[in-house]
């Protein structure tokens, strides 16, 4: 018995060492696997540290420096920025290296902006082991916003035309689908609102100085509240000021223009009258046709004071034989400077036929003026500007010359032969109005006083419908472009004869210094921008200078090939369409009183279908109503309470009928239709599409058009090419993202 107790006594001690073995094991691997877990939970919060660390920057400075981005990229804190705090006082990790860049979309004129940020994070460990940080990468892409985005745009809300009577407002024959912006104050009418179908914004400047609603009219605050999943929503909301005219995007469509048609080549040329050029875009669907005729804007000058003389090569200073004249002092031509050294010019007092015209010089020539002198088959030309009012000598009369101005050109490189004839002009002067020119008064064509001290203002009344345009109905009855076309191509007026440029590429088109003509059916993708002014002198008077807007006028519907018959364009849910057209004027966009777009109350055609996107920078987009065939509404001198509110031409037009003729008219009716778009509008101000009573045009139902206006939603994803993007008052290019994500940083 007793032995038994010894052996269970002797058991105790290694059964306890088993257990405190066992114990000490389970608690290392306890222990162990408890590290293993702080480690991985440490790790992992580094990971978030250093993820969240990488949004920072991507939100803290990335997206603040995309749309300030003007070179192609750029890297920002490359060493890194410590960011935000944790409980231990330290920073949560730093971000850096972020990568700025921007490439062109694909199949795009339009840039996309990429931004990339690094975050990094360091895991804290309780022994103070170093370890490598960890780090996480995220990006951005974000697209520029253009102004197709919109439906209706407007910097100020009023209006723009002849005979304004500024007001303007929204009321209930207004649907506008889709965005609607102003930068000015929205102003509703008493007689009904509009609807709405997309957002409205309006601008926290013009809010701020207690506009955005200029007036309520009719309605209320639930004009913009819709139903949308069931649940009411409020559709306006405010943004900053968006600038317009986008001036410097403007300059970058010109400047990547693939198509460069001058319109300004004969203007402010030594020794000539002022010439404009008008340029016509016809599109088809495999490319278009161009073409450009010259023309004067009256009043236009009769011919300019001519005499007849011989030139005298032989004498010097201020001799010269009679019938003569010459270039004094020496009276010298060098093959290489031709006659610049001349410091004068020596006139006869009587010319080649032997009458005296010492008074007609003296009382014609006067400083400034442009004098020229030619041969007979114009193979040599000079001409000179006059210093100072010439006076008599004692065998003619001294002419001063401007230093510098001299332009000498000839054929055969050789000076003027003594006694060979010349013809000495003075482009300058004038001897009244030419008389074989129709409509040739200052009143038809302008809008301010006459006295060389204003210029024709971009709101004023504008014209095509120049000589040019009516050559066809001077050859024939019943003739316009669109009836006998080739008798407008193969006409004295031609500048450039027509030629076809198929499509390859996006294109823009740019209409340098002029006016343009557009119609057809658009196969491709399209830009067309003009100036906003060109200035010329005037024909009567070359000492007036004045200007002519870059306007687009939209002869005949402009269609997208793949379009439906009513105008309307394939919907990007059904398809879309991969057309597009921008049209960019400096200054309107203006529906031309034409017999296809409805001219004499719908007496040949009816409506206009336009399909795109259309920017007024300095105008609206209007109708030419200005010119109609309204009984008491048709001429300068109507209604001159509102000022000019007609150029006279309505009766005479579609078919052309000559001044000395009757001008047909049709009482009260010269309603043309409806405007069918399918694209954007944005105008500097509201253009006028329909006048009748109240008003200036005191009548119904009055002149213009209906609106039927509809945003085409493939802009969202077909832009025009290089259509300008919108920009805030800080100069800032205004984005919307397009996507984000992670890199994987163990790739």
């Amino acid at each position: 018995m007793m032995h038994q107790l010894y052996h269970n006594r002797g058991s105790a001690a290694p059964l306890a060492m088993l257990f405190t073995l066992v114990s000490m094991t389970i608690t290392v691997a306890y222990l162990k696997n408890a590290f293993n877990q702080s480690v991985m939970e440490e790790y992992r919060y580094a990971e978030h540290r250093a993820l969240y660390a990488a949004e920072a920057g991507l939100n803290e400075v990335g997206v603040v420096i995309l749309p300030q981005l003007t070179t192609e990229d750029t890297l920002l804190y490359p060493e890194g920025f410590k960011y935000g705090q944790n409980e231990f006082g330290e920073p949560i990790g730093k971000y850096k290296n972020i990568y700025c860049y921007t490439e062109l979309e694909e199949n795009t004129t339009r840039k996309v902006y990429y931004v990339f940020s690094t975050g990094e994070a360091i895991p804290r460990t309780s022994r103070g082991d170093k370890i490598d940080p960890i780090e996480r990468t995220v990006y951005m892409t974000m697209q520029a916003q253009g102004f197709e985005d919109f439906m209706y745009f407007t910097d100020e809300e009023s209006p723009i035309g002849p005979g304004n009577t500024g007001v303007v407002n929204f009321g209930g024959n207004d649907i506008l689908e889709g965005r609607v912006h102003t930068n000015g104050d929205i102003v509703f009418s008493n007689y009904g609102c509009p609807e709405f179908s997309g957002s409205v914004t309006i601008t926290n400047e013009a809010v701020d100085n207690g506009g955005g609603i200029g007036g309520w009219g009719a309605c209320d605050e639930g004009v913009f509240e819709q139903e949308i999943d069931g649940e009411t929503v409020n559709i306006l909301d405010t943004i900053s000021t968006i600038i317009f005219p986008p001036e410097n995007s403007a300059q970058l469509v010109r400047a990547n223009a693939d198509y460069v048609f001058t319109a300004d080549d004969m203007l402010f040329r030594s020794g000539k009258k002022d010439t404009m050029i008008m340029t016509e875009i016809n599109f088809t669907e495999g490319g278009f046709w161009a073409a450009q005729w010259w023309y004067n804007i009256p009043p236009i000058g009769g011919p300019p004071n001519e005499f007849d003389f011989f030139w005298d090569g032989i004498s010097q200073a201020l001799n010269v034989v009679l019938g003569g004249l010459h270039f004094g002092q020496d009276n010298l031509y060098d093959p290489e400077t031709g006659y610049d050294e001349a410091d004068f010019f020596v006139i006869s007092h009587t010319d080649i036929h032997g009458d005296n015209v010492l008074t007609d010089l003296i009382n014609t020539i006067d400083t400034d003026d442009i004098l020229q002198i030619r041969n007979n088959d114009e193979s040599k030309i000079v001409s000179f500007t006059v210093q100072n009012p010439p006076f008599q000598t004692s065998q003619g009369v001294l002419v001063s010359i401007v230093p510098g101005s001299i332009n000498y050109s000839s054929d055969t490189g050789e000076g003027f032969l003594d006694n060979e004839p010349v013809t000495l002009v003075n482009t300058s002067a004038s001897t009244g109005l030419a008389e074989d020119v129709e409509w040739n008064g200052f009143q038809y064509y302008h809008d301010h006083v006459d006295d060389g001290s204003e210029y024709c203002p971009v709101g004023g009344r504008h014209h095509f419908d120049f000589d040019y345009w009516n050559a066809a109905g001077i050859v024939g009855s019943n003739c316009d472009i669109f009836s006998c076309p080739n008798d407008i191509y193969n006409s004295e007026y031609v500048y450039m004869q027509k030629i076809f440029y198929p499509y390859s590429n996006p294109s823009v088109i740019y209409v340098k210094g002029g006016q343009v003509l557009v119609r057809g059916i658009v196969g491709g993708k399209y830009t067309i921008v003009t100036d906003d002014y060109t200035e010329y002198r005037r024909h009567d008077n070359m000492s007036i200078v004045d200007r002519v807007w870059g306007n687009i006028w939209l002869i005949n519907d402009i269609l997208y090939a793949d379009s439906y018959t009513n105008g309307q364009v394939i919907h990007p849910e059904d398809g879309g369409t991969e057309n597009v057209l921008g049209l960019i004027a400096g200054s309107s966009v203006i529906i031309a009183n034409t017999r296809p777009n409805g001219a004499r109350g719908q007496a040949y055609g009816s409506d206009i279908k336009i399909n795109a996107a259309l920017m007024a920078m300095y105008g609206g987009f209007i109708s030419h109503y200005w010119q109609n065939n309204l009984t008491a509404y048709h001429d300068w001198n109507d209604n001159l309470a509102y000022g000019y509110i007609a150029d006279g031409r309505g009766g005479h037009r579609n078919y052309y009928r000559t001044e000395n003729q009757n001008g047909l008219y049709n009482n009260t009716n010269d309603k043309r239709g409806v405007v069918h778009l399918w694209g954007s509008i944005v105008q500097q101000k509201r253009g006028y599409m329909l006048r009748n009573f109240p008003g200036p045009y005191n009548v119904s139902p009055g002149v213009g058009y209906d609106k039927n206006y509809h945003y085409d939603w493939n802009l969202r994803f077909n832009p025009p090419p290089y259509y300008p993007d919108q920009v805030d008052i800080n100069n800032n290019i205004i984005l919307k993202m397009a996507s984000y994500g992670e890199l994987d940083n163990d790739l």
